[in-house]
């Protein structure tokens, strides 16, 4: 499981403005009825040919195939390649075509989009390997979402190129408290972050006002912030 990373952006404009900005990030409401207030798709798209299955069958299938492509002579293969033909040699022949073909496809996603699947394409494109979950709206004009292991700071670059003229405050912070925290503003497609190192006095602050209430169990000492005892 990775660490959950609580988002908050704040749309600054008029109200018809911020409803403009949610009626463009809304996403489909899921089975359940849960509203998606963003859905990172509507600010960069992922092309539909990487939602495929991501697994250790296609990498080594994908390693297999380049490294048969780069040298053919078995003899004179690496050890990271030799590897992956041995492994592809120990598989059933069904499982062996399987991977084979799950690594041609990874390869032809890679020379078209630059990444084989959806994991790398998203944590390079997104800044992380999930969609937004555990969301919230809270009026009038505050959008609470978490992320898997690292903030999206990229991605409200790229909402604030949208809509050039709202400027978006934006802050996250981990559930490990007072690490891996940053808190900037984004208009007209720049982002100015702050970034503190882990464990300051300014990641404490950034996390205490991204979760609200976490202020009550911490005091600030001579060497830093520290639990309640």
């Amino acid at each position: 499981m990775p660490n959950h990373v609580t988002n908050r952006l704040e749309i600054n404009a008029d109200r018809e403005t911020v409803q403009k900005v949610m009626n463009f990030l809304k996403g489909k409401t899921d089975d359940d009825n849960t509203p998606c207030y963003i859905d990172f798709n509507n600010i960069i798209p992922m092309p539909e040919e990487l939602l495929i299955e991501k697994n250790s069958s296609g990498d080594f299938g994908m390693r297999c195939l380049e490294a048969m492509q780069r040298q053919p002579f078995y003899f004179l293969l690496d050890d990271d390649d030799l590897r992956a033909v041995q492994w592809m040699r120990g598989l059933a022949e069904k499982d062996r075509q399987e991977a084979l073909q799950l690594g041609e496809t990874y390869l032809e996603n890679r020379k078209k989009y630059g990444y084989p699947t959806w994991f790398e394409w998203s944590i390079a494109t997104w800044g992380t390997k999930w969609n937004a979950y555990n969301q919230s709206f809270e009026e009038p004009n505050i959008l609470w979402f978490d992320t898997a292991w690292n903030g999206v700071p990229q991605l409200i670059q790229k909402l604030s190129e949208i809509f050039p003229d709202v400027e978006f405050h934006y802050a996250y912070a981990d559930e490990d408290l007072g690490f891996n925290t940053g808190r900037g503003t984004a208009r007209n497609g720049e982002i100015d972050m702050t970034i503190p190192e882990g464990g300051s006095n300014e990641a404490f602050e950034i996390m205490f006002f991204v979760k609200p209430g976490m202020d009550e169990y911490f005091e600030l000492t001579d060497e830093g912030y520290k639990w309640v005892s």
